[in-house]
This record gives C-alpha cells, sequence and structure tokens, in this order.
C-alpha cells in the first residue's frame, strides 16, 4: 500500500465528490440566475471551489424581477 490509511481515502473520495458537486450546481444556479453556466463551472472547478455557490448567491440575478419562483 501505498502509507495511505483507511480514513485518508475515505475523506479523500468526499472531497473529491463535493468539488465535482460544487462544480456542477455551481454552473446551474449561475444559469438560473442569468449567467453562464460554462463561466462559473470553471470558476467553481479551478478558482474557488465550493465557494461559487456563496458568491452566486450574493450577486444580483441578471433575469431581472419579473420572473415567478416555482
Amino acid at each position: 500500500m501505498n502509507g495511505m490509511t483507511f480514513d485518508a481515502i475515505i475523506l479523500t473520495v468526499l472531497l473529491t465528490a463535493v468539488m465535482v458537486g460544487s462544480i456542477h450546481l455551481a454552473g446551474r444556479i449561475a444559469e438560473r440566475r442569468g449567467r453562464s453556466f460554462r463561466t462559473w463551472a470553471w470558476i467553481a472547478g479551478l478558482l474557488i471551489g465550493p465557494l461559487a455557490l456563496a458568491l452566486l448567491l450574493l450577486l444580483p440575478d441578471l433575469r431581472g424581477k419579473d420572473v415567478e419562483h416555482a
């Protein structure tokens, strides 16, 4: 074995899953708020990770106020 404990392997897998999930989720939230899916997926993937989700919620919705939410 390479010296990694079972706990370290589990933690690595969980953190990887969270990062990949945040990339997709940031892109979808950005798209619903009138922003580019691709741009925000890259921002979440390469720059700030899950913090992109919080940033998207702080930025204004570009679609306008006349859109009803279900």
